[in-house]
């Protein structure tokens, strides 16, 4: 997956964006980065000095010399920003990926969804104008390239620890393991490295009732939304419903729903339900972004302390969207694979660590018997 010979060709940052260029900065630089790359992506930590494989000046290759001494490079240069991720193959040069963002510590890049056909070395400068022409809306705004292709349920993972657990510190191991595992496609998406949040919230158990659903109500006391005075209480009120034992869970989420003073009658007349309140507890996470460089399918790994009377660990695995086409087969293997990849991560810390298949159900029920335990 890392490929310490990869070339990223470096040039003017107008060039990215098609804009016309000044005589003086037609020029590109191509050396050698390690980069881990796939299908659908790549991502390269420019900095440092890098091999320099050759100068291209408008239609002019100029090759280095063996004895050229490395060239120094950064992700984020007005003069020479990683451009593209590019090989030579039978003479010809061939562009794998065009960059998408750069940030401080790495740049990422993308499979132009308008390919480019292999061309002489010394067209480098035309052929990287006409792709990033080509292919401005998703190189440009790497937002427009998003495509959802599945709405599973999260997967997750019991975490059974002896001692108290840091999940922000969790989650900085666990960008850790994606870095130094250099044989994995599974990167940290860039730009979502790591969130932290803390909130409280109400749980509440369904009572039984004619209709006959049961399950479980929670208002999770915070917002993304802004609000209209600071004071303003928004909170985002869920449901875990089912028929009967043998019926599948189903889940809601209805964000920024505001409550007053008693948020239980809020919940329940919200949900239409007989609810009887059975914990107050804290929620903090540490969640993160993960990519698959092959198939461009984005995920959230999510390692969680339910703290009630008692702290109940967690992790989710949650699919995101895509970068271009793709399938909900892919990315239902792609997150079992991830969870695995999550499971051996927990084992290595020394964590006991197991699949739980009754999702966010089975966590309301782990905190409300944590919480009526004398």
């Amino acid at each position: 997956m890392s490929d310490a010979g990869s070339m990223i060709v470096f040039g003017n940052w107008r060039l990215r964006h098609a804009e016309p260029s000044p005589e003086a900065a037609r020029r590109l630089r191509i050396q050698r980065v390690a980069t881990r790359s796939g299908a659908r992506a790549a991502q390269a930590d420019c900095r440092g000095a890098h091999v320099l494989v050759a100068h291209c000046v408008d239609a002019a290759w100029q090759p280095a010399p063996d004895t050229a001494a490395p060239v120094p490079s950064h992700n984020i240069d007005p003069d020479w920003v990683p451009l593209a991720h590019v090989d030579i193959d039978g003479g010809l040069m061939h562009i794998r990926h065009l960059v998408d963002r750069a940030d401080r510590h790495v740049a990422h890049f993308i499979a132009p969804p308008v390919p480019v056909s292999p061309f002489a070395p010394p067209q480098l400068y035309e052929r990287l104008w006409q792709a990033f022409q080509a292919n401005h809306l998703q190189t440009s705004n790497y937002e427009c390239y998003y495509a959802v292709h599945a709405a599973p349920e999260e997967l997750h993972v019991v975490i059974d620890a002896t001692a108290p657990l840091d999940v922000l510190a969790l989650g900085d191991a666990w960008l850790d393991a994606l870095e130094a595992d250099a044989a994995s496609h599974f990167v940290a998406q860039i730009g979502e490295e790591l969130q932290h949040g803390s909130h409280d919230n109400v749980l509440c158990r369904v009572l039984p009732h004619i209709e006959g659903r049961r399950g479980w109500a929670n208002a999770a006391l915070f917002s993304r939304k802004r609000r209209a005075t600071v004071l303003e209480p928004l909170a985002e009120f869920s449901a875990v419903l089912r028929r009967d034992d043998s019926a599948p869970w189903t889940e809601q989420r209805h964000p920024d729903q505001p409550y007053g003073a008693a948020v239980e009658v809020d919940l329940a007349q919200h949900f239409d339900l007989p609810l009887r309140p059975v914990a107050r507890w804290r929620h903090a996470r540490a969640s993160s972004g993960c990519e698959s460089l092959e198939t461009g399918n984005l995920f959230s790994v999510g390692f969680s302390c339910a703290q009630a009377a008692g702290p109940v660990f967690h992790c989710a695995i949650g699919y995101l969207r895509t970068r271009g086409d793709g399938s909900a087969a892919l990315v239902a293997q792609e997150q079992a694979a991830l969870r695995d990849k999550v499971l051996q991560f927990l084992r290595r810390q020394g964590l006991d660590a197991r699949p739980d298949a009754g999702g966010i159900a089975h966590l309301y029920e782990r905190i409300a018997e944590g919480s009526t335990r004398p």
